[in-house]
C-alpha cells in the first residue's frame, strides 16, 4: 500500500481497493464506473470524480454503498452514506485513516429513466437497464462505463470511444431531449469543446441553437459555474465565440448584443465583440483577470458617439462598463470580492495607455498611484492591459509597455498599508498634537502629503510638517510649534 500512494493517485487506489473488495461477493461483476473518469482514462488522462453505476434494481446503488461503508467501518445511518431515495442514488465518504489519506467521495446510482414535465427540472425516475442509464447522459464522450470487476470498456452507444479518439461531440440521442431535459448541458457541450479542442457536430450544435432560450430556467449559479469553467480552458475566447454564435451568450449576458459588430476607432482592428475575444485569448488563465477581460470594453456598448468628423469614441467607457459588470455579476451570483476585483481592473485598464510602449510617459509618481490604488489586484490590472494592448491594431499595439511597467515598479517604493494607503509620515494624531481641533482640513492636509509620498515615498516628517505650514500660514502659534519640533 505504500507503495501505491507513491506512485498512485487517490482515485487509482480507491479503484483497485473496490475490485479487490467486490471479489467473490454478490457485488461482483456489478460495479460500473462511469462518466468523465472512463473518458479521461481513454484520453490518457488520470481519473477524477469518481462515479459508479451500480447494476441492479433501483436501489442498488443505496445497497451497495451501505454495504461498503459496513465493511470501511465508516457507515453512519443517515449521514455516511447520504441517500437520496427518489433518485436510487447515494454518496458515500471513504475513510483510508490508517494510511493517512483525506476523505473520497464516491458516488453511486443504478440504472433510472427519468421521465421530465415541460418547464419541471424535477423528473420522475423509474428503474432501468444500463442501456437506460447511458441515454439518459449528455454525451457520448461523457456515456462509456467501465466494469471494475473485468476491465472491459462498454459503449453502448457505439460512438463514445470513437468520438474520443476523432475529437468529436455529439449528444447520445436527440438533442431536443438532451438539452430540453438539462438546458444546463448545452453550456457543458460548449465548455468539453474548448476544454478538449473537440468539433461540436452540426446536429448537437443547431439542437443548442433550437433550445438557447431554455438557458433562462436554470439557476444563476449553475450558469456561471459553467461560465467559468469555459473562460478558464485552453481555449476561452473560441468558448465565448461558440456562446455567442449558438445565441446562449444573448441569454445569459444580453448586454454583450450590441457589441457584435459594433465599428471602433483607428485603434482596433476588429468589433467590441471581436477585441474582446482577442483579449480574452491573451489572457493568463486566472479567473479574476479573465472575467476582468471579459468585461472589460462591455461598457462601450452604451458609450460610443461619433465627431462631424467621422471618428468614433467611447467617453468614459470604463466608468459605465463598471456598473454594467457589477450589474451582470451580481445577477449572475458572483461573489461580492470577485464582482468588486473585476469592477476594478474594469475601471483601471485605460490609465497607463498615454504612457506609450516604452513608458517612458509614465511618472514614477503615476506608477505608484496605480500601484496603490489597484493593491493586491496590481498583477490581474498589468495582465489585463497587456491583453488589451496587443490586440489593438498594428499602429496603437503596445508589446512592450507593460513589461517595462513591470521593471520598473520592482525599483519603485510601492508599499502601502492593509487600507491601500501609502505609509506617511504624520497621521491625524500628530495634527492632533499641533493644537488642531478635528475638521475636514485635516482630510485636506494629509492628501496634500500622500500627493507628495507619491512623488518622493522617502518624504521625512519634517518634509511633511513644511506641506502642514503651507495650509496654516496665518495661525502662528501652530507654525511656532512646528519650528520648535523641528529644531529638535
Amino acid at each position: 500500500m505504500k507503495k501505491l500512494l507513491l506512485e498512485e493517485t487517490q482515485e487509482d487506489i480507491v479503484l483497485k481497493y473496490l475490485k479487490k473488495i467486490i471479489e467473490n461477493t454478490e457485488w461482483f461483476n456489478k460495479i460500473m464506473l462511469v462518466g468523465g473518469a472512463v473518458r479521461d482514462e481513454i484520453m490518457g488522462l488520470k481519473p477524477k470524480d469518481l462515479d459508479f453505476v451500480v447494476n441492479g434494481d433501483l436501489n442498488a446503488g443505496i445497497d451497495f454503498s451501505i454495504w461498503l461503508g459496513k465493511k470501511l467501518g465508516n457507515f453512519k445511518q443517515d449521514s455516511n452514506p447520504v441517500i437520496y431515495p427518489r433518485f436510487g442514488t447515494s454518496k458515500l465518504t471513504l475513510k483510508y485513516n490508517k494510511f493517512n489519506l483525506p476523505d473520497i467521495e464516491l458516488e453511486f446510482v443504478a440504472p433510472r429513466q427519468e421521465k421530465y414535465t415541460e418547464g419541471s427540472r424535477k423528473p420522475e425516475v423509474s428503474g432501468g437497464d444500463l442501456t437506460d442509464e447511458v441515454y439518459r447522459r449528455d454525451l457520448t464522450i461523457n456515456s462509456l462505463m467501465k466494469n471494475i470487476s473485468t476491465g472491459e470498456i462498454i459503449d453502448l452507444t457505439g460512438n463514445g470511444i470513437n468520438d474520443i479518439k476523432k475529437g468529436i461531440i455529439r449528444t447520445t440521442s436527440n438533442p431536443d431531449i438532451i438539452y430540453g431535459e438539462d438546458p444546463l448541458r448545452m453550456m457543458r457541450t460548449v465548455r468539453f469543446s474548448v476544454k478538449y479542442g473537440f468539433e461540436i457536430l452540426p446536429e448537437a450544435l443547431n439542437g443548442i441553437k433550437k433550445n438557447a432560450h431554455l438557458i433562462n430556467t436554470i439557476s444563476s449559479e449553475r450558469i456561471s459555474d459553467e461560465l467559468n469553467k469555459i473562460l478558464l480552458s485552453k481555449e476561452p475566447a473560441r468558448g465565448l465565440e461558440l456562446l455567442k454564435d449558438t445565441g446562449l451568450l444573448s441569454h445569459i449576458i444580453e448586454e454583450f448584443n450590441d457589441a457584435v459588430g459594433m465599428v471602433q476607432n483607428k485603434h482596433h482592428k476588429d468589433d467590441v465583440f471581436g477585441h474582446t475575444v482577442n483579449v480574452l485569448k491573451n489572457t493568463p488563465s486566472d479567473l479574476k483577470t479573465r472575467l476582468m477581460a471579459l468585461f472589460h470594453d462591455i461598457g462601450k456598448t452604451l458609450t460610443k458617439t461619433i465627431s462631424p468628423d467621422g471618428s468614433v469614441h467611447f467617453y468614459r467607457h470604463e466608468e459605465v462598463g463598471q456598473e454594467i459588470a457589477k450589474k451582470v455579476m451580481g445577477r449572475l451570483k458572483y461573489p461580492n470580492d470577485l464582482i468588486n476585483a473585476v469592477v476594478m481592473g474594469i475601471g483601471n485598464h485605460m490609465m497607463l495607455k498615454q504612457g506609450g510602449d516604452n513608458s517612458k510617459g509614465l511618472t514614477d509618481k503615476t506608477l505608484r498611484k496605480f500601484a496603490a490604488r489597484v493593491g493586491d489586484n496590481l498583477e490581474n490590472i498589468l495582465d489585463l492591459i497587456h491583453a488589451d494592448n496587443i490586440s489593438h491594431s498594428d499602429e496603437s499595439s503596445m508589446p512592450n509597455q507593460i513589461i517595462n511597467v513591470r521593471k520598473r515598479l520592482q525599483t519603485l517604493n510601492t508599499k502601502i498599508d492593509d487600507n491601500k494607503k501609502p505609509k506617511l509620515p504624520i497621521n491625524g494624531q500628530d495634527l492632533l498634537n499641533l493644537g488642531l481641533k478635528p475638521s475636514p482640513l485635516f482630510r485636506d492636509i494629509l492628501n496634500a502629503v500622500e500627493d507628495e509620498w507619491f512623488e518622493n515615498p522617502n518624504i521625512t516628517k519634517d518634509d511633511a510638517m513644511i506641506i502642514v505650514k503651507k495650509f496654516l500660514p496665518l495661525n502662528e502659534e501652530i507654525c511656532r510649534i512646528i519650528q520648535l519640533n523641528q529644531l529638535k
